[in-house]
């Protein structure tokens, strides 16, 4: 059976990369002659995919959306995907897919040497990509950050949190100008290293409390914090303050498609959470394996394995994330609101017939 009436799946990476040969090459390059640390094969693929030419996975996520039964997915952008193929996705099957965009081909630029980053030039590559009316919101990841060309000393990227959250301002002023969502990012993949102060996600993936001033600066605007405080471990650390966040403003949204069964408990108890919250996203098509402990808390969960290196093959994230969810005991109008009516509030999405969905006080 069905796991809902509409699913939507919000957070959908339809991209990919043909990365081994470069991630073989430029990790024979690092490591040659490397006295210290041998330098980690996840590193090398994070770092190549800015470099590469992606390509169009959509008909393995068409196949996969038919497995599973999924209605619609919102493409999202990320380490070097492209807002024109999602676009081109868009046009090409409407019924099926919506877009968010992160202003890429202004971040490639800045990559290239092109041009140099300002916070002003990733915001008018924003405003000029969604006054076209063919994306639904800022994401995965608003482009805050200072971009820079490979090699360049990390501190030239750095920015202090006070600053991150002016740019964030920013970008949440040009998603109430156009009426659209903005994501930020939590969690940690664990392969990927992700800095602190610098690169794509910044502070605000490791300040979760940072929300807190979108969210009262800028009410007007739906936020969503891609994967709820989990991604890639099985540290809660950042789920508690995702639960904070959300539970304090109307505004905050968390996406669950990573969590497991248990995690769903405590934000479904919360009167100022509960279903009405939460939107089913999982990151299908990013490369996260799923690392399982039977007798252990999560059973399963999603994780790059460092010993293992990056994964090869296409990682059944809906197989995962569905059975997670519907293991948790609730009414299945409340189900039908995590698994799309919310999504569908919020990003307009058409459907079959009106009234599916039971009123909540978010309408």
């Amino acid at each position: 059976m069905k796991a809902g009436r509409f699913i939507v799946d919000t957070h959908v990476h339809a991209q990919r990369h043909a990365a081994g040969k470069a991630v073989r090459d430029s990790l024979a390059a690092a490591n040659e002659g490397n006295s210290g640390v041998k330098v980690n094969p996840w590193r090398q693929l994070n770092k190549s995919m800015w470099t590469l030419t992606p390509y169009d996975n959509s008909p393995r996520l068409l196949w996969d959306m038919e497995n599973y039964d999924i209605d619609m997915c919102v493409l999202l952008p990320a380490l070097g995907m492209t807002d024109e193929i999602n676009t081109q996705l868009v046009e090409r099957h409407p019924d099926r897919f919506v877009a968010e965009c992160a202003a890429t081909a202004y971040t490639r630029a800045c990559i290239d040497g092109e041009i140099q980053w300002s916070i002003n030039g990733a915001c008018d590559a924003l405003d000029e990509l969604l006054s076209t009316g063919r994306y639904r919101g800022i994401g995965e990841v608003a482009p805050y950050m200072p971009v820079v060309p490979p090699g360049t000393d990390p501190r030239e990227a750095m920015v202090s949190v006070d600053q991150a959250v002016r740019n964030m301002m920013d970008m949440c002023e040009i998603a109430k100008r156009h009426d659209v969502i903005f994501r930020t990012h939590s969690g940690c993949p664990m392969g990927y290293e992700v800095g602190y102060h610098f690169g794509e996600l910044g502070p605000a993936n490791y300040n979760i409390l940072l929300v807190h001033d979108l969210a009262t600066a800028y009410p007007e605007v739906p936020i969503v914090i891609n994967h709820g405080g989990v991604q890639g471990h099985w540290s809660e650390i950042f789920y508690d303050q995702c639960l904070q966040v959300a539970a304090a403003h109307d505004n905050v949204y968390l996406e669950t498609g990573l969590w497991w069964s248990e995690l769903y408990d405590k934000a479904l108890a919360d009167p100022n959470i509960g279903p009405e919250k939460l939107i089913f996203g999982t990151d299908w098509g990013a490369s996260i394996g799923c690392h399982s402990q039977p007798g252990r808390r999560p059973a399963s969960y999603p994780v790059q394995d460092r010993r293992s290196g990056p994964v090869r093959h296409q990682v059944d994230y809906w197989g995962w994330g569905l059975r997670e969810l519907t293991n948790v005991r609730m009414a299945q109008d409340d189900m039908n609101l995590i698994l799309g009516g919310n999504a569908v509030r919020l990003y307009k999405l058409p459907t079959p017939f009106s009234r599916l969905f039971r009123p909540t006080y978010l309408d």
